[in-house]
């Protein structure tokens, strides 16, 4: 007697099976997606929201997957607080200047290697997610511009940054052009400038400036200009982002405010520093924005003032809203190409007699303290 032959299964029902399969995985990968837009668990080595077409999502995955720091299923902790970094008067290092230009100046327009070379940039003893040299500059007051002026005053100290977005290449150029003109105000005389304490931070951000194809977010994936500690962060970030931002991954602000050792660093100088302004350098919308007190300077060279709003996490949120201290936000014309040489000049000039007549002339108090000139 022969075996019975199996008989095959209706047709109906290895077609109900695939649809059973493919709607499984449907909603799985429905489930999946939005997951990654905001994560639950910590991972500051990684990239937080959809890659997209945002240039650093999977280079720096790769990149990392590499280094092994990706790990499925094994949640990382969170990087240890950046130690506090005081300025010190420390003898002035060629090699270090030299070593910042030629990693930088491939990425900076307009600037020669003489110009870079010129503003002696130093490492702060700061570095950035990936272990950059967070690099600065201190310009004292000249003692010849004092002199001159006013013996007894104080000097104004203003905070320069540059770069904060990584894709903002002018915005590093025009901070490292500014420091040589920061510079040689002890031998300027028109007009006998007031004495300032400049302190030049002209890159935050050099991982994303330095990233195969710039990026505005650090090697964390956060925009470092929404990771400051507004009042109501907590809160108001997350919904901006998810609502208003679309869960754009540019503009995503973090897990928790100062997660990040450039946002970290910046916060500490305006601790220890005490900035009584601070200048902002961006691209490419061509305008001034302005937080704080005062009244705003009505333009900078071409630019002309238009308050782009606030937003949670911004340093102009917290510097010129939370803390008092007026913040003159400068978004430059284009990101890749620096304005001509007379602009930048006069951007400088109108900045400086900005800060002569509203900051140093006695017509408005600085956060709450007396102008620098009026100080014995």
């Amino acid at each position: 007697m022969n075996a019975a032959t199996p008989t095959p299964a209706p047709a109906s029902a290895v077609r109900w099976l695939g649809f059973s399969l493919l709607a499984a995985g449907c909603v799985a990968a429905a489930c999946w997606g939005p997951a990654q837009l905001w994560p639950t668990t910590a991972a500051p080595d990684g990239v937080y929201g959809r890659a997209g077409d945002e240039p650093s999502g999977l280079a720096l995955l790769s990149a990392q997957a590499e280094k092994g720091a990706l790990q499925a299923d094994v949640p990382r902790p969170a990087s240890p607080a950046s130690p506090p970094v005081t300025a010190v008067a420390e003898p002035f290092s060629p090699e270090v200047a030299e070593a910042a230009c030629t990693t930088l100046l491939p990425r900076l327009p307009g600037l020669s290697r003489a110009q870079c070379v010129a503003t002696r940039l130093q490492a702060s003893g700061a570095l950035s997610r990936q272990g950059a040299p967070l690099y600065w500059r201190d310009v004292p007051s000249q003692a010849g511009a004092a002199a001159k002026s006013q013996p007894a005053a104080e000097p104004l100290r203003v905070l320069v940054v540059g770069a904060m977005h990584g894709d903002e290449l002018t915005a590093a150029s025009l901070a490292l052009r500014w420091i040589g003109m920061a510079a040689a105000e002890g031998a300027a005389d028109a007009g006998e400038p007031a004495p300032v304490h400049w302190r030049f931070i002209p890159v935050l951000n050099p991982d994303g400036l330095l990233a195969p194809k710039p990026t505005r977010v650090n090697a964390g994936g956060v925009d470092l200009n929404r990771n400051f500690p507004t009042p109501g962060w907590a809160e108001d970030a997350p919904v901006y982002w998810e609502k208003r931002t679309r869960k754009d991954p540019r503009r995503w602000p973090g897990h928790t405010p100062l997660s990040e050792p450039e946002s970290r660093f910046l916060h500490q100088q305006m601790d220890q520093f005490q900035p009584q302004l601070v200048v902002s350098i961006h691209a490419p919308y061509g305008v001034l924005d302005f937080d704080g007190p005062h009244d705003p300077p009505l333009r900078l060279g071409r630019l002309r003032m238009d308050k782009l709003g606030v937003f949670p996490g911004s340093l102009g949120h917290y510097g010129g809203l939370h803390r008092g201290v007026p913040v003159v936000t400068i978004e430059l014309e284009h990101a890749l190409r620096m304005p001509p040489d007379a602009e930048v000049r006069a951007m400088w000039r109108d900045l400086r007699h900005w800060m002569n007549t509203r900051l140093l002339d006695g017509s408005d108090a600085v956060a709450g303290v007396k102008p620098p000139g009026l100080q014995r």
